[in-house]
């Protein structure tokens, strides 16, 4: 069984025997128990496929099946990805039939920002196609595109027949995504369902049924890649491969660190670190051990900030460390470095205080205590290694946040536990602001596993958590967190990322007549995705999905920034979590 099942089952106690609510289809079967047809093989007149009559109605088993359509789909993916469409036919039975996606009339289009069109394809006459004529139907949209960056054929529910005749009906959402010969993005995307059927240990595609089509284009580009170009493009080890020993790179960091001008970015690594300087030219030269920073590696945050108030950028990182089975020291304490002014740093150990045990996971510079001196805030999160989290949507044994005080410039004080946010959960991301103009700043933690925390600075050196009374309790697995104003009223609100799950989401679907409400709701919002929070009055309101802006896989790094200079916030999220050569690595 697949671990998303077991996140999504575990905290309910299930062992269910259910039926599937899943996909659904008022239409008649096409024969769908009857074995292939003869030859010659002629298509159907139209395509219909209809619900399993005697479906697989134990949890486990159904979402064992839904877990090996969806993988094996994702090979189909990749080889449409790579437009090897004589591989790609060996997914497609011999006795296929389905509508084509080829020559379709635009129903209608609607003008986007940037110039881009959405078109709207009309399917009120479609084609039924056999194998051949099917794939050349997707020749037809994607063989001039330039570049073919992603495909991907995404299970978003199913449903199978019991018995000896193993087939089933799934529901995918189909999308492909490259460059136009203009330069110009392309986003071909739809919903459509799927009939398999498996003989001989093999699944294949025996009917295509499309339900919706429709693509967002432009005619030239808006971003482009450059990080070969300007020098920052780097690859490390696959994942799990050796030579990586954790997830090659954590955040990243950037400042003026040598006083030109010109930004330049630090990234903590596996094995070394980086620090890529830039050029008048639009280049960067990487740095890191010429200026001090390429060791020690395997940090997991970076933040710039003036430590000292000499005016120059200094460096903090954030380490994992730990005490061993036998009470000794293992990994790192975090680390500061200081700035001489011209963009070399020196390594600072020696009585600095932040010889305090963390699993840190990110740092926020700011002046907690207004001051006039920046503090960090280190996100504190927890190693799986030596004891997993003990709830998928409530983890409560996380290690300890740090709050390290800056004194005068000259040293730290770790101070978390008198300021009140310690706490104990999975942290992983923090941002700061002043939400309520009372002149200190604000601090929201962002928790993997559970609730998300906001704390209110009190103007005393201490915090108060606040997120439900404010409307900002979020539940998931929370990544990344920003705050901007995304209404344009004026005042701050509040972006958090948080995992999204298609097969949680799957699962829950079946679920829904067999848990409490409450409970359904819960896990539902811990597979969602990302929360909009709007200033409300005093507090927050969460905007519903529908809104928009929220919907980005396994997301991180959410970024609130007018892109398009058009006097409006936009959202940009990272996501992805394992990314390699196949599909399955997503």
């Amino acid at each position: 069984m697949s671990s998303t099942l077991s996140r999504f089952t575990a905290p309910l106690g299930l062992s269910l025997a259910l039926t599937l609510s899943g996909c659904s289809s008022d239409s008649e079967p096409v024969s769908p128990g009857a074995p292939g047809p003869s030859a010659p093989f002629e298509l159907p007149e139209e395509i219909k496929i209809a619900k399993p009559t005697e479906p697989v109605v134990h949890l486990e088993t159904v979402e064992d099946l839904s877990e090996e359509v969806a993988d094996w789909l994702l090979d189909f993916s990749d080889k449409l990805r790579r437009r090897d469409l004589s591989a790609a036919a060996a997914w497609l039975r011999e006795d296929f039939a389905g509508h084509s996606i080829a020559d379709l009339p635009v129903a209608g289009e609607t003008a986007l920002e940037l110039d881009a069109v959405r078109s709207e394809f009309d399917l009120s006459a479609l084609e039924v196609v056999g194998r051949q004529d099917f794939l050349d139907s997707i020749e037809a949209h994607i063989g001039s595109w330039e570049t073919m960056d992603s495909v991907i054929w995404k299970t978003k529910g199913a449903e199978f027949q019991s018995g000896r005749d193993r087939w089933g009906k799934v529901k995918v959402w189909m999308r492909y995504i490259g460059t136009r010969t203009s330069g110009g993005r392309a986003s071909l995307s739809g919903f459509a369902y799927i009939q398999v059927r498996k003989e001989r240990a093999k699944w294949g595609i025996e009917r295509f049924q499309l339900t919706s089509l429709q693509m967002e284009h432009r005619e030239g580009p808006i971003f482009t890649n450059v990080a070969t170009s300007t020098g920052v493009a780097h690859q490390g080890p696959r994942f799990g491969q050796p030579g990586n020993q954790s997830y090659a790179w954590n955040g990243s960091a950037s400042a003026d660190v040598n006083g030109d001008g010109l930004w330049d970015v630090f990234h903590p690594s596996d094995g070394r670190n980086f620090l890529y300087i830039a050029t008048p030219e639009g280049t960067f030269k990487e740095e890191a051990e010429a200026r001090g920073v390429l060791q020690p590696d395997m940090g997991t945050g970076a933040v710039f900030f003036d430590f000292d108030n000499d005016g120059d950028q200094d460096l903090f990182v954030a380490h994992e460390g730990w005490v061993g089975k036998g009470g000794e020291t293992k990994g790192q304490t975090s680390k500061l470095y200081l700035n001489d002014g011209e963009g070399v740093f020196e390594l600072v150990t020696d009585d600095i205080g932040l010889d305090v045990l963390l699993v840190g996971y990110s740092a926020t510079a700011f002046d907690y205590d207004m001051d006039g001196w920046l503090d960090i805030f280190v996100c504190g999160y927890g190693r799986v290694e030596d004891e997993h989290n003990n709830s998928w949507i409530d983890a409560t044994n996380g290690k300890p946040n740090g709050l390290f005080r800056n004194i005068n410039g000259e040293r730290f004080e770790e101070v978390a536990a008198q300021a009140g946010v310690q706490a104990g959960y999975w942290s992983y991301a923090s941002a700061v602001a002043d939400y309520d103009l009372d002149g200190d700043l604000d601090l929201y933690v962002a928790n993997d596993y559970g609730l998300n925390r906001f704390y209110r600075n009190e103007g005393d050196g201490t915090f108060a958590e606040v997120a439900e009374e404010l409307g900002l309790l979020d539940r998931g697995n929370g990544m990344g967190v920003s705050f901007g104003d995304l209404n344009n009223d004026g005042v701050l609100d509040v972006y958090v990322a948080n995992m999204s799950s298609t097969a949680g989401n799957r699962i829950l679907d079946r679920l829904k007549d067999e848990v409490d409400a409450e409970a359904f709701e819960m896990l539902k919002k811990t597979a969602a995705g990302n929360t909009i929070f709007l200033r409300a009055g005093d507090g927050f309101e969460a905007l519903p999905l529908e809104a928009g802006g929220v919907n980005a896989s396994w997301a991180w790094a959410p970024i609130l920034c007018d892109f398009d200079l058009d006097g409006r916030t936009d959202i940009f999220v990272t996501n992805g979590f394992v990314t390699g050569e196949l599909a399955h690595d997503t």
